[in-house]
């Protein structure tokens, strides 16, 4: 998103709520006409993609329902049993456990066939038909908070059914799309309503669909900046109406439609949506084929860095139409520990990061942890874990639920940190050469480790497939062979900035994550340097530290959304280097490097204003030449 649009504080608060589905493992289909009503949830792992069923259902069968979802909980809501229902249903992330929200429970008035947005903390349901032959304009609200529904002041621009709804908290508006409705003539629409968060008011933002059409995905597939809304037909529905398989794309910077060009794999409405930062999924769905419709249980997965449309080759476990989706959770162990947390439910993965090997001199192979909640370092365990080896100079990428620690000290062993249980082992692959000095970046999909020294210095990129771990190398290279560099990626990129030729160097290199090709943007770092540390967070890139000769305090940031590379007011609380670094979503914290001496201490990063200070926590032990993994 352009920086222009909002300061970094606004931008910051937005693309961190914890209920946007960024680190969500999890999409639930619920519901819907198989044909005949059903309870059933299906699930969907994003980091497989694979389809099981969990053992809650819905309290009843329905379809035609909406959906919300708040970080700890999916709301499925309304719907058709027959009759029409005001039912809540709340699926708890933590245990995949089904209840009736116990405040509450239901909607103000019975509804089905409606649209659904949300925010950090409200889901939005509106339209829909109230009662046989009647549509609706009202908006219903249900606080997140508090699990009470209750009506805004506002409701939609004119009374309708089967909308679509699209949501974007970054910007700070949902939309309601299309549907069959009127003032009189009652008819098929391409009408776009827009809802301010802000002040809960609706209006019209003057730009529609490309086509009339409704019974698209009623609930949210959206990027960081960008709206789907997928499939749908117009009517009548039982007099041969036009089905789709077009994608809309709405662009929430400018409020505009377009078409990107790629489609649904089949014709068809009535489907839902469920998505991650990476990807959205549409599943299921029909056409109206007398005498009976054709259900299908197809799912088709869009790729927001490149919106092309895929099959990930799993479907729902039954066809189905008119079912529900959210995204959430966080992945259970076989042993029904939530993954992330300890056996008595205390958080790891998501509190934790993890500073590995690095050489006092000589190398070392211990973790240090320091908790992100209280910034306080130690040991992972008593006595402490190690890496299998010591090495020094090494490089770390990570998912959501494991730390990879490869290279280093002239060896191409991997070494894979599981967040669950703090345990060290090391998978079957190993990097494609020995190497020092070398850099990594990754997405939800792949770790990428690139340059370094075998010796002589490399270019070559390594590249770990989180799916089933295995190391292959893409066809691109950096643009010159070099150590001593660092990295730091978004959802799109992986920058690899600076390092060793000789002589030292400022030059950025960019891999796109979606075809994996590498280039060199227009900008460097402020000065050529080596043996740097970086963090980022939604917006922006920070490389701190590193030897230009000689050791430096200096944090150059790079902006994702133009790439250019600018240094804020605040640098490291000391010049070293040899230094890593990890961060969560409020703060980055560079550890350890050589001053000289080597030192153990942690300098912290605030994303908010970009000040750095003094935590008052100190590595445990000295270190430099380390990685850090965080989750």
């Amino acid at each position: 998103m352009p920086s222009d649009v909002f300061g970094l504080d606004v931008v910051y608060d937005r693309q961190v709520d914890s209920n946007w589905p960024e680190s969500s493992n999890y999409g639930y289909f619920a519901g819907g006409n198989a044909p005949g009503n059903v309870c059933t949830i299906d699930r969907l792992d994003f980091f497989n993609e694979t389809v099981t069923e969990p053992s809650s259902n819905l309290t009843q069968a329905r379809s035609s329902l909406g959906s919300v979802f708040s970080s700890n909980y999916g709301y499925f809501v309304g719907g058709t049993a027959p009759p029409y229902v005001c039912t809540i249903d709340r699926l708890d992330f933590s245990n995949e456990v089904v209840a009736v929200p116990p405040v509450n429970g239901q909607l103000p008035s019975a509804r089905y066939q409606f649209g659904t947005t949300y925010n950090s903390d409200y889901g939005y349901f509106g339209g829909g038909w109230v009662s046989a032959g009647n549509y609706t304009s009202t908006i219903d609200r249900i606080d997140f908070s508090n699990e009470t529904t209750s009506l805004p002041n506002s409701n939609l621009s004119m009374i309708r059914e089967v909308l679509s709804g699209s949501s974007n908290s970054n910007y700070g508006y949902s939309y309601f799309a299309g549907g069959y409705g009127g003032p009189p003539p009652v008819n098929i629409r391409s009408t776009i309503d827009r809802l301010d968060f802000s002040s809960e008011t609706t209006s019209l933002p003057g730009n529609n669909l490309p086509q009339a059409k409704g019974w698209m995905a009623p609930q949210p597939v959206s990027g960081s900046d960008y709206g789907y809304l997928a499939g749908g037909c117009t009517i009548p529905v039982f007099t041969g109406p036009a089905y789709y398989c077009i994608v809309n794309r709405l662009d929430f910077s400018t409020e505009t439609l377009s078409l990107p060009g790629k489609n649904l794999s089949i014709k068809r409405r009535r489907l839902s949506g469920t998505f991650n930062s990476n990807y959205g999924y549409f599943a299921g769905g029909d056409i109206s084929t007398p005498p009976a419709p054709t259900v299908y249980s197809t799912i088709d997965r869009i790729d927001f860095s490149n919106e092309t449309v895929s099959a990930p080759g799993n479907n729902l476990t039954q066809a189905r139409t008119a079912s529900a989706a959210v995204s959430g959770g966080k992945s259970i162990n076989a042993k029904g520990v939530k993954k992330g947390t300890d056996v008595n439910g205390v958080p790891i993965s998501s509190t934790y990061g993890y500073f590995g090997g690095g050489s006092k001199p000589p190398s070392v192979s211990y973790l240090q942890r320091i908790s992100f909640s209280d910034e306080t370092v130690s040991p992972t365990a008593s006595p402490p874990l190690r890496l299998t080896q010591a090495r020094s100079d090494l490089a770390a990428v990570s998912n959501s639920n494991y730390g990879y620690f490869g290279g280093g000290s002239s060896t191409c062993t991997i070494d894979r940190l599981d967040f669950s249980n703090e345990t060290v082992s090391e998978p079957s692959s190993e990097l494609t050469q020995a190497r020092n000095g070398l850099a990594a970046v990754s997405n939800s999909n792949y770790g990428y480790f690139a340059g370094g020294q075998a010796p002589p210095s490399v270019c070559t990129i390594d590249r770990l497939d989180f799916s089933n771990e295995t190391v292959s190398e893409p066809s691109s290279n950096l643009s010159e062979a070099r150590r001593g560099l660092v990295g730091v990626s978004n959802f799109n990129y992986g920058y690899f900035a600076g390092g060793f030729v000789p002589p030292y160097v400022c030059t950025i290199d960019r891999i796109d994550f979606s075809n994996e090709t590498t280039s060199v943007p227009s900008s460097n770092l402020t000065q050529a340097r080596t043996d740097l540390a970086a963090v980022s967070n939604s917006n922006y890139g920070y490389f701190g530290g590193g030897q230009a000769p000689p050791s430096v305090c200096t944090i150059d940031r790079i902006d994702f959304s133009n790439e250019t590379v600018t240094a804020p007011s605040s640098n490291l609380t000391q010049a070293r280097t040899s230094l890593a670094a990890v961060s969560n979503s409020n703060y980055g914290y560079f550890g350890g490097g050589f001053s000289p001496p080597t030192v153990k201490t942690i300098d912290r990063l605030e994303f908010s204003n970009e000040t750095t200070s003094a935590p008052g926590s100190d590595l445990s032990q000295q270190m430099q030449g380390g990685a850090g993994v965080s989750n």
